[in-house]
């Protein structure tokens, strides 16, 4: 019974039987080695594994507009980030801060006038 190793990139794993890798979530550029090979090769690339991994990935999701005519739109992606919140809410501050200065020298310099 042929026995396969993984790699993940800092660290090899195995033995696995071909049972044992169907619950490993297998990619198709998981490297892979097992006694016959010279070298590591991509999961994808090795006959037998063909069955147990990704084809490819799927398509992106489109939401259907059938009701309204309109052509369909692809799924929205996630919210904005916490750093992209941060850094508008920054910008904000600042710019409240700069015109309240404003104000106030305006106000002063009136007042010397």
């Amino acid at each position: 019974m042929k026995k396969y190793y993984l790699y993940n990139g800092s660290r090899q794993y195995g033995p696995f039987s071909y049972a044992e890798l169907k619950h490993q979530h297998l990619l198709r550029s998981t490297p892979v080695w097992y006694e016959g090979l010279n070298e590591w090769v991509p999961a994808g690339s090795v006959e037998e594994l063909q069955a147990i991994v990704p084809a490819a990935c799927p398509p992106p999701f489109i939401v259907s507009n059938a009701d309204t005519g309109t052509s369909p739109r692809p799924f929205p992606g996630p919210a904005t980030s916490r750093i992209n919140t941060r850094f508008r809410n920054r910008v904000l501050f600042i710019s409240c801060l700069i015109v309240c200065l404003l104000v106030v020298l305006t106000i002063v310099a009136i007042s010397l006038w």
